[in-house]
């Protein structure tokens, strides 16, 4: 009788100390939510006008701007993607 109970501690023991030193789970990263206007598409580009050189000049800065402000978005957007 005396051995049955000295075996249930050891294996009762055993176990407690198994999950004791079990590695613990890794914990996830969290990922920050995206702005919305990271996923909108670029606006479309103006059509050139059929002016002088001022005039298109005018347009191409203002379509320089638009490329710009769409790359960022894109370059934001494969950033995050890479981070994942």
């Amino acid at each position: 009788m005396r051995r049955k109970t000295i075996l249930s501690l050891l294996s009762a023991v055993l176990i407690l100390i198994g999950c004791a030193s079990s590695p613990k789970p890794s914990i996830q990263p969290t990922v920050p939510p995206l702005d919305s206007s990271l996923a909108a598409d670029c606006k479309a580009l103006p059509e050139p006008p059929d002016g002088d050189y001022d005039e298109l000049t005018g347009w191409m800065v203002d379509v320089i701007g638009m490329y710009g402000e769409c790359a960022a978005r894109h370059k934001t957007m494969v950033r995050v993607w890479e981070t994942l």
